[in-house]
């Protein structure tokens, strides 16, 4: 390779700690020689003197010690034991070095040159925090002090000075009072390094880090420059002159790993924020429904307490569901997600999980759906100040946490050698963690935009249809005993058990609701006075959905206190004449009797005598519907005895053909139902609620009586507002 400069190898170097020591040669002999001061040279040691004529600053250059090729003394007598040194290595860029020995010799007009009144003579002249202060007011970053040592570091983490307090005046080599290098952090020796004891005037460091901070390039060839100098360039040298180097990362890199940060935090916000200091997050943000009408606009903070939790449930599911689509705030495509994040990101939205476990764990406030003061638009604004909170609470190591041992995108090879982020050199992987942070934290701000009209949001509050496949739905805010208690039925001990059973006001007849993990299993049983046994037995499973076991007590009270009689005297005929009406197909094979549905057969009304409930394997009914399959659990059933009163057997049926959508969280629809539903968001009905001041809303009645959370034991639990572990 050719030694002479080639025009097209020279470079502009922004970075002035990057750009080497520049042209080969002297630059304090260069510039003193014209001032008159004294040169001589050792040519045996290879080293130069240079002096002031008062012969109070001596410069050597050629030192022995590697780390301070020029070395500056300054006396304050003629040939004296030094004030203060100051020194700088081999490869110091030569213009930061001159910049130092300039301002010993430029003569001011007021400035006297005669000897101890020199300006880099003065005493108490030390100015190391000036100098700290002048590089973090261009852009270096402070990091914690270590040992009383004040530390800055540059914004591509390859340049630092340190300051040390209470270092001996004349300690240059050692510890001295202010040091600043350049090159990659513990990876042996700095690229070059500048060094200045206690006694240093500011009228030096000012001038050296004026110059290293000149935000001017500094011109360099690249055909004479350290080829790792060259390489934070993004340049290597080759016979033909400089090729870029392929970059250690992309932009989209970068949006790939704050897409996989932000994804991850989000998939586990339940988790890293507690649902009260949601609640006190969204205390004073008003619901958007509110502000139509004239009512008066209505904050979270104003609604009763369990439509606030359950609201901030809502939101919280929200965010959590967020976390498969996040990537488009940052313009990436799903596709492009879906390519290169390795599976970070959750492709199921919410009505895919019907178990509320993670976020309230069990507990779902009692609630009526058809009573809510907000809509699926304020769960949406709700969800949009939730997930901005939970992203600006991480700080920068939480941030890093979320990507850095996950692949490089445009460096990860199928079947080859893969490149993470950890595996970068500190100096690129640290500029990379403050870029994906200033990104992420950009996300947090625009956070609102992931519940914004065409985005992927599902609607949190649903109308699904039909209603014998969407699950049970909010049981213990349906109440599907309010009609036996409205018609005079007493609640009875159940010695044992955290059962709670009603009974008729003649006692013959009993509706228990046995707690089960799933939810609650409603059985009801005629006695007879004179044997004591069943006269006929209904038995609802706990998945059976509200609606159908609330018309069927309806009936129950509303025969008790019509026709009482029939329902002791019942017979085993009629009652389901609304199937037929409504097109369900009736079979007889080998006199067994069975009413399918006329959509698919999801739901069936057989007539068999294999009853868990019945006595002597008398016949009876078994209504099914949905999957009911082994392991599965997403349908439900209904055991009827055949001498349940055909008032009970046709209100089943009318519910059963019930074709009006009934309100659900659409968290509770059963997946396994999916393909068979038709869902809607949730109409806005008209607001019930008439905003109330925070202390009446504190007052509403506690949770506690309220909610019943069901143990994996099936035993009911008092209600406690669900918390959640702090961020990582």
């Amino acid at each position: 390779m050719s030694s002479a400069p080639n025009p097209d190898t020279h470079l502009d170097i922004a970075a002035r700690h990057l750009a080497g020591p520049g042209r080969q040669s002297d630059p304090i002999a260069r510039h003193v020689l014209a001032f008159h001061w004294q040169h001589d040279h050792n040519q045996v040691l290879g080293q130069s003197f240079t002096s002031s004529p008062d012969h109070r600053f001596r410069i050597a250059s050629g030192q022995l010690d590697p780390g301070a090729r020029w070395r500056i003394t300054a006396a304050h007598e003629p040939l004296g034991p030094p004030q203060w040194m100051a020194g700088f290595s081999e490869n110091t860029p030569e213009e930061l070095v001159t910049a130092v020995t300039e301002s010993l010799i430029v003569a001011l007009p007021d400035t006297d040159w005669t000897g101890e009144h020199h300006p880099a003579l003065k005493e108490g002249q030390f100015a190391g925090d000036a100098a700290l202060n002048a590089l973090v007011a261009a852009g270096w970053r402070e990091g914690a002090p270590v040992g009383g040592v004040r530390r800055v570091e540059s914004p591509d983490y390859l340049a630092r000075a340190s300051l040390r307090r209470n270092s001996d005046p004349l300690d240059l080599m050692g510890h001295c009072a202010l040091a600043i290098e350049a090159g990659p952090e513990n990876a042996g020796e700095p690229y070059w390094q500048a060094l200045f004891t206690a006694g240093t005037p500011a009228l030096v460091t000012d001038a050296f880090v004026r110059a290293l901070t000149d935000p001017a390039p500094l011109r360099r060839d690249g055909d004479g420059m350290d080829e790792r100098l060259l390489a934070h360039a993004g340049l290597a040298m080759t016979e033909d002159g400089l090729v870029p180097l392929p970059p250690a990362y992309t932009d989209h890199d970068l949006d790939l790993a704050t897409a996989q940060t932000l994804s991850s935090l989000l998939a586990f916000a339940d988790q890293g924020v507690r649902v009260d200091d949601a609640m006190e997050v969204l205390a004073d943000q008003v619901l958007p429904s509110t502000l139509q009408g004239p009512g008066a606009a209505t904050s979270w903070g104003e609604l009763p307490e369990e439509q606030r939790l359950l609201g901030v449930m809502l939101a919280l599911d929200l965010v959590v569901d967020s976390s498969r689509y996040v990537h488009r705030l940052l313009g990436l495509s799903d596709a492009d997600a879906d390519a290169h994040c390795h599976g970070m990101f959750n492709p199921e939205g919410l009505v895919n999980r019907p178990v509320w476990d993670r976020v309230v764990d069990g507990a779902v406030p009692a609630v009526p759906l058809e009573s809510l003061c907000f809509t699926n638009e304020d769960l949406y604004a709700a969800a949009g100040t939730v997930a901005a909170h939970v992203i600006t609470c991480v700080e920068a190591p939480g941030v890093s946490e979320g990507f850095y041992d996950q692949l490089i995108a445009s460096r990860s090879i199928p079947d080859g050698e893969s490149v993470c982020w950890e595996d970068l050199p500190d100096h690129i992987e640290w500029p990379a963690h403050d870029e994906i942070y200033r990104r992420f934290t950009a996300a947090g701000a625009k956070a609102a935009g992931l519940f914004a009209p065409g985005m992927p949001r599902p609607a949190p509050l649903v109308e699904a249809a039909p209603g014998h496949l969407a699950g049970p739905g909010h049981l213990a805010a349906a109440t599907p005993a309010a009609p036996l208690l409205a018609a005079g039925w007493t609640l009875a001990a159940t010695p044992f058990t955290r059962d709670v059973r009603y009974v008729s006001p003649c006692g013959r007849i009993s509706t228990t609701e046995v707690a089960r993990v799933a939810g609650a299993e409603w059985l009801t049983v005629y006695t007879d006075p004179s044997t004591n046994l069943p006269l006929w037995v209904l038995c609802a499973d706990e998945r059976t959905p509200a609606e159908i076991t609330t018309a069927v007590h309806q009936a129950l009270a509303t025969t008790y206190a019509t026709a009482p009689a029939d329902l002791r005297y019942s017979t085993p005929s009629g009652g389901l004449e609304p199937l037929a009406e409504a097109g369900w197909s009736e079979d007889n094979v080998a006199g067994h009797a069975f009413w399918t549905s006329p959509d698919g057969g999801t739901a069936m009304v057989d007539r068999t005598s294999n009853l868990v409930h019945a006595q002597g394997h008398a016949p009876g009914w078994l209504v099914t519907a949905g999957d009911i399959s082994p392991g599965v659990q997403a349908g439900w059933t209904i055991e009827m005895t055949d001498r349940v009163p055909r008032s009970l057997r046709r209100a089943l049926a009318t519910a059963l053909v019930r074709t009006a959508p009934v309100a659900r969280l659409a968290r509770q629809l059963p997946v396994e139902h999916a393909a068979d539903l038709t869902c809607a968001p949730l109409k806005p009905r008209p607001a019930a609620f008439v905003g109330i001041g925070r202390a009446t809303a504190a007052r509403h009645r506690s949770l506690e009586a309220d909610t019943v959370r069901v143990s994996a034991a099936g035993v009911p639990e008092p209600h406690h507002v669900p918390r959640r572990g702090r961020p990582r």
